[in-house]
């Protein structure tokens, strides 16, 4: 027969496999101090195999339970608990539950094997709750607990997941090497003081959603198997992630970070997501691996941000960032494209060497501090439209593999184009503006639009260099604008020109002037052909005289006139300038008579004339010929 005994005020239940104690609901605190259960009645009916449950009692007393093989279900519910609990080492195969209860004094669970599930809702740890080492087959639940003390999951295993939703945390946690076979959720919750999850392993999804952080987090070398989502989010110490793993997505959105983040040599297998968030310290993501795309959408980075030889395997979007610090992105690869538009850097920004595969939007960018794009690969469009750059900056020995816009973009100060290499340049005219330096030394391109931009580009040249204008005219003759060409070449001999100086390289200016008057530096040779013509006209007038010439009695055995018409006066003008001798002229020569103007002997022989003609001709048609065929200009290589 069943051994039954129920006191009708305590509601208490004692048999051969059960211990219960049912405390009513409408006991007060004192009355229930009045009654309260030994801990050691508790342990031996444990011991004996018994199944326990309290509900809203008092245990008083040491509550040892160490090495135990606990076979039947133990619940202790709403109940406080005094003296301190010690279950190391034991293993409950069934459901052990402490849900609504209050632990005075330290709880010890170090070793403990729990093979049902673990119930911790709602519980208060006074004490340190230490459970390392545990290892829990079910699902490890303690939501709405609070830890006042240390709480210790040092190395723990927790086969399922554990569920911490809206626990707190006010002494400093600790999950170090700790494994848990599914998702670890801590939605809500929050954490006074430290919380350390370096080298532990979440093979499911971390989910701390609105959690906050006063102390810093430390998640160093962690795994998680699927996704982590950190929205909203509130970092105020420091946050450790540097050399983690995130097997999918990691999602900090609208989260804000009141002190450094560490993502230095993160994995994330899939995007990461910052979008709306708030970075109050340092930002270090160098070394860090993002398979998908990096979204920071709206984000502000109220300090130096680094992301140094990160990779991003996709997309990198930095809409509406706002940089307050350096933003460092040397050596970054990403796979896509990057967006920085319309992104606001006050202080420095730095993308030296940085390899983007597609596109690289900064429309609208704001540039405060020195902007440096040194050695940057980008295997699409370049697209500055509207950029704003207020400091220097730097695109030397960068390739843009597509088209590179700069329609109204304002560069305040410095540019540096040297050895940057373009497919084609849009500038907009007159909205880009170029308030300062340009230096194009070594920077190519294929095509240039609008062409009349090359003006507005060579006039702030500086450091002066050929090179610039002999890429101009290539461009320009390839696409068959010849006459630009030969203004680009024009302006490039005009501003070689004012380098030299009479006292220093006297023969050289001489040349240098002459051949500038003359022909244009071989480009304008209509001066040269109205030199011509003026001297032909002058030899013509002067041979028209009377008695300016005379007949070649070899040829001519009769009296001739000695007054030629304007024709026959200027064949012989040509004949006399021209160094080879033509049909036209040959029967006249100069004569030695001396020119007479308005009846005035002028004291200059004809045959004087006559020699100055030859010799303007022996300068002037080989000049002609060498401005025809190119010989005065540079020659140059047309691709």
């Amino acid at each position: 027969m069943k051994n039954n005994t129920m006191n009708e005020t305590a509601n208490k239940e004692v048999t051969p496999s059960l211990l219960r104690y049912i405390y009513p609901d409408d006991w007060d605190y004192k009355k229930k101090e009045e009654n309260p259960i030994d801990a050691e009645e508790i342990v031996e009916a444990i011991k004996n195999g018994k199944e326990v449950e309290i509900i809203n009692a008092v245990i008083e007393g040491p509550f040892i339970l160490k090495s135990v093989n606990v076979e039947s279900k133990v619940s202790i519910q709403q109940t406080k608990i005094r003296g301190p609990l010690d279950c190391s080492y034991s293993t409950f195969k069934k459901v052990l539950s402490f849900e609504n209860s209050i632990f005075e004094t330290d709880a010890t669970f170090i070793s403990v094997l729990v093979n049902k599930d673990i119930v911790l809702n709602n519980v208060t740890f006074s004490g340190v709750a230490n459970f390392s080492d545990i290892n829990v087959t079910g699902i490890f639940y303690s939501r709405s607990a609070t830890y006042k003390k240390q709480t210790i999951f040092v190395m723990g295993d927790f086969k399922n997941r554990i569920e911490l939703d809206k626990s707190k945390f006010e002494g400093e946690v600790n999950f170090r090497s700790a494994r848990i076979g599914n998702n670890a959720e801590f939605i809500g919750a929050n954490f006074k003081k430290g919380v350390i999850f370096n080298s532990s392993n979440i093979e499911g999804s971390a989910f701390f959603k609105s959690a906050i952080f006063e102390g810093e987090a430390n998640f160093g070398s962690t795994q998680i198997g699927r996704n982590a989502e950190f929205d909203e989010v509130n970092f105020k110490e420091k946050l450790i992630f540097n050399n983690s793993h995130i097997k999918k997505s990691a999602s900090f959105k609208s989260a804000i970070f009141e002190d450094e983040i560490n993502f230095g040599s993160t994995q994330i297998g899939r995007n990461a997501d910052f979008l709306k968030s708030y970075f109050k310290g340092l930002v270090i993501f160098n070394s860090s691996n993002i398979v998908g795309s990096a979204f920071f959408k709206s984000t502000t980075f109220e300090d130096e941000v680094n992301f140094v030889r990160a990779r991003i395997g996709i997309n990198a979007e930095f809409t509406e960032a706002y940089f307050k610090g350096k933003a460092i992105f040397n050596a970054i690869q990403i796979g896509g494209s990057a967006a920085f538009f319309p992104a606001t850097f006050e202080g420095e920004a730095n993308f030296g060497s940085t390899r983007i595969g597609s596109d690289a939007n900064f429309a609208g960018a704001k540039f405060k501090g020195e902007a440096k794009f040194g050695n940057t690969r980008i295997g699409g469009n370049a697209m500055f439209i509207g950029a704003d750059f207020k400091e220097k900056v730097t695109f030397n020995s960068t390739l843009i593999q597509r088209e590179s816009h700069f329609e109204k973009t304002i560069f305040a100060n410095d540019v540096i184009f040297e050895n940057t290499s373009f497919e084609t340049i849009y500038f907009g005219e007159p909205e880009t503006q170029f308030n300062a330096k340009i230096d194009l030394r070594g920077c190519i391109y294929n095509r240039i639009f609008p062409v009349s931009f090359w003006e507005q580009l060579t006039k702030h040249l500086d450091p002066y260099d050929r090179q610039p204008f002999t890429q101009l005219e290539v461009t320009f003759r390839r696409a068959g604008m010849d006459k630009l060409a030969d203004d680009v070449y024009y302006e490039q001999r005009r501003l070689e020109s004012a380098q030299k100086t009479l006292c220093t390289t006297p023969g050289a200016w001489l040349l240098d002037r002459f051949l500038w008057l003359v022909t244009g530096y071989g480009v304008k040779l209509y001066r040269l052909g109205l030199l011509i013509a003026l001297i032909l006209l002058f030899g013509t007038i002067v041979f028209n005289l009377e008695g300016a010439v005379k007949p070649v009695e070899q040829i001519l055995e009769m009296q001739m006139p000695l007054h030629l018409s304007y024709m026959e006066a200027f064949w012989v003008s040509l004949n006399t300038f021209l160094p080879i001798e033509i049909s036209s002229g040959t029967n006249w020569i100069p004569s030695s008579n001396i020119i007479r103007v308005l009846g005035i002997r002028t004291g200059i022989k004809v045959t004087t004339v006559a020699t100055l003609l030859e010799l303007a001709g022996w300068i002037f048609v080989p000049i002609g010929i060498a401005g025809i065929s190119g010989m005065l200009k540079r020659q140059n290589n047309t691709r």
